[in-house]
């Protein structure tokens, strides 16, 4: 505020200069009495003298324009205080349902901070493109990026490695899990259902391969596909190839028998028909063949590559008959994972294993999270 001194002989002389020159909203800053003459002047008489200054609206205006600044990240490990990050965010970290994992989702994010990737460190940046090009979900990818600005250290931000590593703990955390997949099994029936292609035939033979080498059970093959043109060639070719019984079954009544002579260490692989979800006559047909296996174990067969809208509905359509676990197969059949990870951490049935290939001597694994989020970082099953 510039300010301008006045004096004359009376306080109104002066203030009408003030308002003169300064105008009538002129802010008079101070006003006091003074000698008027020069000092050597016994007779010199007094003057009024008053500080005004202009009214703001007077003055001149400037126009700003509001502009992002560039942040620039020091990560040296030098005695230098460190940059300064983004405000600190209020997170209200939710579980998912059913889940003792948190939610990302719910965690609010300073909008400065991710949707204009300027305010991210470089290492962050590389992250949040990576994993919007596999299609993970951008609210979880808003959360973790928030997450990350406001836990991890400065030096950590500064590593991509690092950096990377804690992400993936943090998606990792995001997806549940079938307890005690691959040492033991619950009930000594083990029915997979999926729709047509899902690769439950060759998950079949990878199972029945894994149970009586690793667990040491009597496996027996029992194959309710007998529609399907070439199924039972199929179903006779692996067990022949691995050495287990195989039973053929047309109706609910045939697996009831099957069943009702069953040992104790006895385990019963149903491979289902393909159920096409949308199809009222079929998901009948699948209700009345599993109402003959009460105590059974369900797993439901989801191709990595099938589209993630189509994936919930399969598991909404076939959620109905109780699913204990999830097998994840063809993973080695795409480079883009973003959709089956978004589909197995919103869907509330937990991972149980992991398949790939057609071959039944290998390529089945217990299900490991931090092995489906690093898929999203480049550690594909084919390589």
């Amino acid at each position: 505020m510039v300010t301008k001194t006045f004096k004359a002989d009376s306080t109104i002389q002066t203030l009408q200069l003030v308002q003169s020159e300064l105008g009538a909203d002129a802010i008079v800053v101070s006003m006091r009495e003074v000698p008027l003459g020069p000092l050597w002047n016994p007779w010199k008489k007094s003057a009024v003298e008053v500080v005004a200054a202009a009214s703001p609206q007077k003055q001149s205006t400037v126009e700003f324009v509001e502009e992002m600044p560039e942040i620039e990240w020091d990560f040296s490990p030098a005695k230098k205080a460190p940059a300064k990050l983004p405000p600190p965010l209020k997170l209200n970290l939710a579980p998912l349902a059913g889940s003792s994992a948190p939610s990302l989702d719910s965690a609010p994010v300073a909008e400065s901070a991710v949707r204009d990737d300027r305010y991210l460190p470089p290492a962050l940046k590389k992250i949040h493109e990576q994993l919007s090009r596999q299609g993970v979900e951008s609210s979880l990818i808003e959360g973790l990026m928030g997450v990350a600005l406001e836990t991890l250290s400065p030096s950590t931000l500064g590593d991509a490695e690092a950096c990377k590593k804690s992400i993936v703990q943090l998606m990792g955390a995001e997806l549940r899990v079938q307890k005690g997949a691959g040492t033991f099994v619950s009930s000594n029936v083990m029915c997979l259902v999926g729709a047509s292609g899902s690769g439950k035939t060759s998950s079949t033979a990878k199972l029945a391969l894994f149970f009586s080498q690793t667990l040491k059970k009597r496996v027996t093959w029992v194959c309710a596909d007998t529609v399907r043109t070439g199924a039972v060639a199929e179903a006779r070719a692996y067990t022949d190839a691995l050495g287990v019984e195989l039973k053929l079954v047309y109706t609910p009544q045939d697996l009831k028998e099957i069943l009702s002579a069953a040992q104790p260490n006895d385990l019963f692989l149903v491979d289902t028909p393909g159920y096409n979800p949308c199809s009222e006559s079929q998901m009948a047909e699948l209700g009345a063949l599993l109402s003959e296996m009460p105590a059974r174990v369900t797993c439901l067969v989801a191709p990595a590559t099938t589209k993630e809208a189509d994936l919930f509905q399969l598991s909404a359509s076939l959620g109905l008959f109780k699913l204990d676990g999830l097998i994840l197969t063809k993973l080695d059949e795409t480079h883009i994972f973003g959709g089956v990870y978004n589909f197995a951490r919103r869907n509330q049935v937990p991972l149980a294993y992991f398949a790939t290939g057609r071959e039944a001597a290998r390529h089945l694994e217990t299900a490991d999270p931090m092995r489906l989020v690093s898929a999203l970082f480049g550690r594909e099953w084919n390589k």
